[in-house]
């Protein structure tokens, strides 16, 4: 008889073969969570890390599926057995969907009730190399008001990121409220100060394995266009000259602007192919 378990941060070590390293990291942050089965000889034998969104907001609380991983299929079912007879009711998810990229698994929960479909990832993937021959890749002198965020202290980083959030500005992130000014990459994520008030953010998290990932892009004030344009010229001349060319960039399109900024920077440029399914859990 296999045992689910949910996964603390005692077992991840064990869990990391199949979640990757930067997976890892990200269970251990607020909503985010995975439930696991060891073999009989105490090897993880599979996994499923899945998010909550809006659990802490008026709306009706979701779950993304993000990962699922094992050999076999039998484990697949009894962690999804275990996600539906325990998660969804402990926490009130109301509709569950996934985001895959590996058909298999999202045949399987095809299987448990799920709908199935393909799409576009939200996500690009590029590399510092070709941003460098994009206009971004040019120098250009900047203001002085522009800067990497490590010119910030810990308490001015917290109180401009809670006023964006009050202004209704959220990023990519659930839990982007709790996460320390030291999760990003403070050489290379920017930030304006004008009149001594940080008036923007540009927020790039360089995960365990080295990818860059922008998590937060936002100004405000009557030049904020401007003010975003100076964080994206700083940021992306500060990445080029730090890091190696195939250094992988993820860019998610979670807004017309960003699908503007990166349909005129990287022309053509698709997201990969990746599997989709919702269920209704309530």
């Amino acid at each position: 008889m296999m045992e689910v378990i949910e996964i603390s941060e005692d077992e991840l070590d064990d869990f990391t073969p199949l979640l990757g390293k930067d997976l890892t990291e990200d269970v251990k942050r607020a909503y985010t969570n995975a439930l696991g089965v060891m073999d009989d000889e105490d090897n993880a034998a599979g996994v499923l890390v899945y998010e909550l969104l809006d659990s802490e907001s008026a709306e009706d609380t979701k779950a993304r599926i993000n990962f699922v991983k094992s050999d076999s299929p039998e484990v697949v079912k009894e962690l999804l057995d275990y996600y539906k007879k325990n998660k969804v009711g402990d926490e009130e998810i109301v509709e569950s969907f996934y985001e895959l990229d590996k058909e298999k698994s999202a045949k399987l929960l095809e299987g448990e009730g799920f709908s199935f479909e393909k799409k576009e990832d939200i996500c690009i993937s590029t590399t510092l190399e070709e941003l460098e021959q994009t206009p971004l890749g040019k120098k250009k002198e900047l203001p002085d008001y522009v800067g990497s965020i490590s010119s910030l202290t810990p308490a001015q980083f917290r109180d401009t990121l809670k006023q964006f959030l009050f202004k209704g500005y959220k990023g990519i992130l659930q839990d982007i409220a709790f996460l320390p000014k030291n999760w990003y990459d403070n050489d290379i994520s920017s930030c304006v100060i004008s009149g001594g008030i940080v008036q923007g953010l540009f927020l790039i998290r360089r995960t365990p394995t080295g990818k860059l990932l922008p998590v937060l892009y936002y100004a405000c004030g009557p030049d904020k266009k401007q003010y975003e344009l100076h964080m994206l010229r700083y940021t992306a001349s500060k990445a080029i000259d730090m890091y190696p060319g195939r250094t992988a960039v993820i860019i998610p399109r979670t807004s017309d602007f960003i699908r503007m900024l990166t349909d005129k920077l990287l022309p053509g440029q698709k997201g990969d192919e990746i599997f989709y399914g919702e269920r209704k859990e309530q």
